[in-house]
């Protein structure tokens, strides 16, 4: 009997934590299910933004003055070319960080501002995350595989994760539900 009674006095003392964890973990796996496995989404929704992605991505090398062009999700140049594949769009970062929204427990106001602030700037910091995959294949070509794998996918990561917390101090908390 000792052991039941400690794990509902576990389960009492972290039930906000908890529910929070579940929220997450069954938003996140929805979102994960649509995205990755549902062929109406990924072709209807999805693909045509990571074309979107790749033409936006050519239209800011083309401030610089390189002169790429756009095949479908596949931005080209003559010196270099990015492919924006499944996982390079910038999806899962925002459904990370809606999960995370939608499961803390705050008032739909604050919500709704977290997600209308956050999945644009994280599509921004994605943007710029392939811009500069670009620039790196052009100039350190040697090194862009380990850049693009370890550092700028943690990047965009850690910078989503900070939104969240910024979004958690400034909009979450005050307007918190009782």
């Amino acid at each position: 009997m000792q052991v039941q009674e400690q794990v509902i006095a576990f389960l009492s003392a972290n039930s906000k934590a908890l529910r929070f964890l579940f929220l997450f973990g069954l938003i996140f796996g929805v979102c994960y299910f649509l995205i990755g496995l549902a062929p109406g989404v990924r072709l209807g929704i999805v693909q045509p933004l990571t074309a979107f992605l790749a033409s936006a991505v050519t239209a800011i090398i083309n401030l610089f003055g390189a002169r790429a062009w756009t095949e479908g999700t596949i931005v080209r140049s003559s010196s270099y070319s990015i492919n924006i594949a499944m996982g390079c769009d910038g999806i899962e970062a925002s459904s990370l960080f809606l999960a995370c929204v939608l499961a803390f427990p705050t008032s739909w106001r604050a919500k709704l501002t977290g997600l209308g602030i956050g999945i644009p700037l994280i599509q921004v910091i994605n943007l710029a995350r392939l811009v500069a995959l670009y620039y790196a294949g052009v100039y350190l070509p040697s090194v862009v595989e380990g850049l693009h794998v370890y550092v700028a996918q943690t990047i965009v990561i850690l910078l989503s994760t900070g939104l969240f917390i910024f979004w958690l101090e400034r909009f979450a908390t005050e307007y918190r539900r009782a």
